[in-house]
């Protein structure tokens, strides 16, 4: 049978939400500077979403536009995901969350993403290889002590300059609020002479 594409879309899209677990969704919006809404009809199948919005999306889970296309047959050609243009959202079989954790394994191999990947690794574990590799007697070592030298720069550097930006802003509030109050006491000065 025959899917859609805003229907394998959908069904791609779900998987790969379903995937990256809690506030995916919101991740994705932000990220991609999605409206929440939009992004949520889409999900839902309420809209297709533009093709500018879909590239974004797919570009969001490192794949093409064409991949998210192909995971979404796939998906639907197993019938793990029913979606139905005529019904509000989609609505998943019992065992779909299971089905959709396999559905990847099938003809098109799809690799999980570094995001992904980053979010089940631990904070700690990624700081544990980050002092193995400090630790170490090779080039990596200075590389990535450079590396980190440079992130902190500038994170200080972007830091500094909101600082540097709030404390304009307060300046430039203390003078307009001097200037009000001068020109108050000129005009008072007028009237009494």
């Amino acid at each position: 049978m025959a899917q859609s594409v805003t229907n394998q879309f959908q069904a791609a899209l779900t998987h790969l939400l379903t995937q990256e677990g809690r506030g995916a969704q919101s991740r994705l919006a932000g990220q991609q500077n999605i409206d929440r809404g939009y992004l949520n009809a889409i999900i839902k199948g309420r809209k297709p979403g533009s093709e500018e919005v879909r590239a974004k999306i797919a570009g969001h889970f490192n794949m093409t536009y064409e991949d998210m296309l192909a995971l979404g047959r796939s998906i639907l050609g197993r019938g793990d995901l029913e979606i139905s243009e005529g019904k509000k959202g989609n609505e998943q079989k019992p065992a779909a969350k299971d089905n959709i954790a396999r559905a990847d394994k099938g003809v098109i191999v799809f690799k999980s993403p570094k995001k992904f990947q980053e979010a089940q690794s631990g904070f700690s574990e990624k700081i544990m290889k980050v002092v193995e590799i400090l630790e170490s007697d090779t080039i990596y070592r200075d590389v990535l002590a450079e590396l980190i030298d440079a992130f902190h720069e500038s994170v200080s550097t972007k830091n500094d300059n909101l600082k540097l930006r709030n404390q304009m802003k307060e300046m430039e509030s203390r003078i307009a609020s001097l200037e009000k109050r001068l020109v108050a006491e000129k005009d008072d000065a007028q009237k009494f002479a």
